[in-house]
């Protein structure tokens, strides 16, 4: 059965992160409805910083030269005067910084 529908998608992007927090030793806390600014608070177990992300969907374009470029929505200006992060998981690689999020790689199966 496949995914269907964006806020679909993006459940399953916030529930891969959590994942990813939880599986390195932080706490992860989930925000409860469908809407609001930060979907998820993650403590951090060393230093004890909370931090507010904002979970991303990627998206990702393939040119003839096998270039992949991964995108990512920035925060909003309301976010930022909060101090929420966007965040994303790509393959296994943890993004947070709006910035950072469109990268370009070369695939390695060519």
């Amino acid at each position: 059965m496949g995914v269907k529908g964006t806020s679909r998608t993006g459940d399953i992007s916030e529930y891969e992160v959590a994942i990813y927090f939880l599986k390195n030793g932080y706490e992860v806390f989930r925000n409860m409805s469908c809407t609001g600014l930060v979907d998820l608070v993650v403590i951090c177990p060393k230093t004890k910083d909370i931090l507010l992300y904002d979970v991303k969907t990627t998206t990702t374009y393939t040119d003839r030269d096998n270039v992949t470029t991964i995108y990512g929505n920035a925060s909003t200006e309301e976010q930022r005067k909060l101090g929420v992060e966007v965040v994303t998981l790509h393959k296994g690689k943890l993004y947070t910084d709006p910035i950072k999020i469109k990268e370009r790689f070369k695939n390695e199966n060519t």
